[in-house]
C-alpha cells in the first residue's frame, strides 16, 4: 500500500501474515493531529505477464482483470471502495485500447487468452507482433501458439480519512499470485539459483537437499510479497512477517526469517532494511 504524506501521519506498525492462499497486510496509521486527516491511498496489484517459455503456471483468484487477486480493503473494520486504474504495456507503451479493440482478454495468460490468441488471423497476429503486443510467429513454425507479450498493471486507489488522535488499522487482504512447481533430484542445482534470494538457513537448506538426494520430491509454492514502506516521506518500521505452513512437515524459506521458528507451524521474521519485496518459498513434501 502507498499513502499520501502528512506531518501528522505516523506509521506505528506493519504486520504481514502470509499463507499459501492468502496474504493479509495490516498497516496501523495514527493521525497525531487534532483535526481529521484525508489523504490519497493506493494499492498496486502484482504485475501480470506470461511466462516466456511457458514453464511457470501462475494461479489467480479470479478471471477479473481489474481485480485478479480477490483484493479487499478495510479501514477501522469498515470496507473501503476503490477505483481501478488499468494499464496494459507492451514495449513501455500503454496498448490497452489496441488489445480491447481485438477483443483479447486483458490477463496475459490462461486458457481464455490462449484461445483468443489462437483465433487471430495471420495479418492481425503480424500487426500486433509489430507493436510488441504478442510474440512474433516463426515462419518455419506457423502453427506455434502465440504468447501475449503485454504486461497488465492495475492500481486500486481511494481517499482515506483518518480521525484525529486515533490509530486506524488499514487491512489489505488478497490471494497471492504464486508459481507452483515440482522439484526433484535433478533440480538440486536450482537451489543454488534461489539461495541468495531466500537467504537459506543451513538447517533449512540441508533439509530440502536431503529429501531430493534421497529421491524424494517437493511441491514448491513460490511467491513475492511487497514489504515497501507506505510512504517515502514518513519513517516506517520494518514489517513483521509470519508465514503459515500448509502442513506440519512443510519447510519455509525467506530473508529475515527467525531461525528459531523454522521448525514451527508459523515461521516468523522481520523484513530486512531497505527491502521492497520478499521472495517466500514453501516446500511441501510429495511422493516420488
Amino acid at each position: 500500500m502507498q499513502i499520501g504524506s502528512s506531518a501528522n501521519l505516523v506509521v506505528e506498525r506493519i504486520d504481514i501474515n502470509i499463507a499459501s492462499n492468502s496474504i493479509v497486510q495490516s498497516y496501523y496509521l495514527k493521525n497525531a493531529g487534532a483535526m481529521e486527516l484525508a489523504v490519497a491511498a493506493a494499492v498496486s496489484l502484482p504485475e501480470l505477464a506470461a511466462s516466456a517459455d511457458g514453464s511457470e503456471t501462475w494461479v489467480l483468484a479470479a478471471n477479473d482483470p481489474e481485480n485478479p487477486i480477490g483484493l479487499t480493503i478495510t479501514a477501522g473494520g469498515a470496507p473501503v471502495t476503490t477505483k481501478a486504474e488499468v494499464r496494459a504495456s507492451a514495449l513501455g507503451i500503454d496498448r490497452l485500447a489496441e488489445i480491447k479493440a481485438e477483443h483479447l482478454p486483458l490477463i496475459p495468460f490462461g486458457p481464455e487468452t490462449d484461445k483468443a490468441l489462437a483465433a487471430l488471423s495471420p495479418d492481425t497476429a503480424g500487426r500486433l507482433a509489430a507493436l510488441g503486443i504478442v510474440s512474433p510467429r516463426d515462419p518455419k513454425e506457423p502453427n506455434e501458439p502465440l504468447t501475449a507479450d503485454w504486461t497488465l498493471d492495475v492500481v486500486r486507489s481511494w481517499r482515506q480519512v483518518l480521525p484525529p488522535g486515533k490509530t486506524t488499522p488499514i487491512v489489505v487482504k488478497f490471494v497471492p499470485v504464486k508459481s507452483q512447481y515440482r522439484m526433484e533430484k535433478e533440480d538440486l542445482d536450482d537451489l543454488d539459483d534461489m539461495k541468495d534470494e531466500v537467504c537459506f538457513k543451513p538447517q533449512v537448506l540441508g533439509a530440502v537437499q536431503s529429501r531430493l538426494k534421497g529421491n524424494g520430491a517437493w511441491k514448491v509454492i513460490d511467491m513475492t510479497v511487497s514489504v515497501s514502506a507506505p510512504s517515502q516521506w514518513i519513517d516506517s518500521p520494518n514489517p513483521t512477517l509470519s508465514v503459515q505452513k500448509p502442513k506440519p512437515d512443510a519447510i519455509v524459506a525467506f530473508c529475515g526469517m527467525d531461525e528459531k521458528t523454522a521448525g514451527k507451524p508459523m515461521a516468523l521474521g522481520t523484513a530486512p532494511d531497505d527491502a521492497d519485496e520478499i521472495r517466500i518459498v514453501i516446500f511441501e513434501p510429495v511422493g516420488k
